[in-house]
């Protein structure tokens, strides 16, 4: 079975930019449950130091997961 972190990264960071598109579907994807979890938040932000450049969204993001997870 695939690693969903290592799937995700790739998928992400493929380009190098994060997109809106990406974001959408990462925010999508992460907040369905309501819950954050603290290796979520990892990802997060790993994708945000891996990626050469991102959109604000990505930032808008990470603070909405912050303000839920706390």
């Amino acid at each position: 079975m695939a690693d969903w972190r290592k799937v995700a990264k790739a998928f992400a960071l493929g380009d190098g930019h994060v997109s809106e598109k990406e974001v959408n579907i990462l925010r999508e994807n992460i907040l369905d449950d309501g819950h954050i979890s603290g290796r979520e938040m990892d990802f997060l932000y790993e994708i945000k130091q891996e990626a050469k450049t991102c959109v604000k969204l990505l930032d808008e993001l990470i603070a909405d997961c912050e303000k839920i997870k706390s």
